[in-house]
């Protein structure tokens, strides 16, 4: 499955995350992510990686998520400097809000 294309993994994260396999999905994103195929940054990666990056903060996966965004600086850097910054603010919004919840 490394040859997915980006949309095509969204799509069967999407399914997997359906049928309760949240942890294969989370692989299924890394694998695209990580791709040397797919180092060109296109508007399918942001909501991939806000995908990606939702599953690991619900499976507590934070090495994970910090080996995600190094991947996709690397990405979108030369391209889209908003789409990182941005997929960086939802990451911390959503951690923010987990923690204020738990306490």
């Amino acid at each position: 499955m490394v040859f997915m294309k980006p949309e095509s993994a969204l799509r069967r994260a999407d399914e997997l995350i359906d049928v309760g396999r949240k942890q294969r999905a989370l692989e299924t994103l890394f694998e695209v992510i990580t791709s040397r195929r797919h180092r060109t940054w296109t508007k399918t990666h942001e909501p991939l990686m806000e995908k990606f990056l939702d599953l690991c903060v619900e499976l507590k996966k934070s090495q994970l998520a910090k080996d995600g965004l190094h991947q996709y600086k690397t990405i979108s850097q030369t391209v889209s400097v908003k789409s990182l910054e941005d997929v960086i603010m939802k990451f911390l919004e959503q951690n923010d809000f987990i923690i204020t919840n738990q306490y």
